[in-house]
């Protein structure tokens, strides 16, 4: 059950991430910190469970990667 403690904490910190930094780098740090939350949380649950959560940290990262290209503003 500690797996939902990390996932917890990885989703929450990339959520954050998004709300309150808008450094980059500060950003991309704190995003990365998020992604390896989770995936350390993804290493040590079910087998069941991991496809579910493998889809929803490659849609929060494609977000991610959308909301950095918003910001950076390059068009």
């Amino acid at each position: 059950m500690n797996y939902f403690i990390f996932w917890i904490l990885g989703f929450g910190t990339l959520w954050v991430g998004l709300k309150l930094f808008d450094d980059e780098v500060i950003l991309i740090a704190t995003l990365l910190v998020g992604s390896g939350l989770v995936l350390t949380g993804l290493f040590s649950s079910p087998a069941k469970l991991q496809f579910i959560v493998e889809v929803a940290l490659i849609a929060s990262l494609f977000h991610i990667c959308t909301e950095c290209i918003e910001r950076g503003g390059r068009a």
